[in-house]
């Protein structure tokens, strides 16, 4: 009987966060973090890149 009740109990949850995400994710502010989240990743993609851009002109350089 208990994991019936668990069951439910999860199922209810996955309708109600399924049903009102955008409501949910307003009420915490979520959406702005992730787009700064996105900034720093593209941020750190750009610096990597070019930081492998300079290794290899230094290579060219030294040889």
């Amino acid at each position: 009987m208990l994991k019936y009740i668990m069951l439910a109990l999860v199922g209810i949850g996955i309708y109600i966060g399924v049903t009102y995400k955008d409501q949910i994710e307003d009420a915490v502010n979520s959406r702005p973090m992730e787009e700064v989240q996105d900034m720093l990743e593209s941020a750190s993609d750009q610096v990597s890149d070019k930081a492998s851009e300079l290794s290899e002109q230094l290579e060219e350089l030294s040889n």
